[in-house]
């Protein structure tokens, strides 16, 4: 069974894509999405019957690291809880548990993140930045 309209929304949030319906563009007459959104519009069409499974895993990973991160804000105040001390980074953990998710995801489709989602600009090769330029 294809994926429902449903998970195919999840996969576009969860790999940053707004969720927006496509703006009004025509090209050779045909409307068309902007973006790289068409990238994801066809992976997510395409997918092998055999992937479903895993997607499927994948997606739900990562709900379940969200609720983990909105279940860590309660933990944010306290550092230690009688012989318990708690872990600091939990969120920024989480975070990072969730973009790695997020690129198993992007594999798995064959699509790219969104360049221009928050979640995935945590600096490196994958993150869009600005380059100095020098006029010597």
């Amino acid at each position: 069974m294809p994926l429902s309209d449903d998970e195919k929304q999840r996969a576009r949030y969860h790999l940053g894509y707004p969720s927006l319906s496509t703006a009004a563009s025509i090209q050779l007459g045909v409307p068309a999405l902007t973006q790289t959104n068409f990238l994801v519009e066809n992976a997510l069409l395409r997918l092998l019957e055999s992937a479903l499974p895993q997607v499927r895993a994948i997606l739900s990973t990562m709900d379940n690291i969200e609720t983990k991160l909105i279940e860590a804000q309660d933990r944010l105040a306290a550092t230690k809880l009688a012989d318990l001390t708690l872990r600091e980074n939990e969120p920024t953990m989480l975070e990072d548990e969730y973009r790695r998710w997020g690129y198993r995801l992007s594999d798995i489709i064959g699509s790219p993140v969104y360049a221009y989602s928050r979640r995935y600009q945590s600096g490196g090769a994958s993150s869009i930045s600005n380059i100095s330029v020098s006029n010597n």
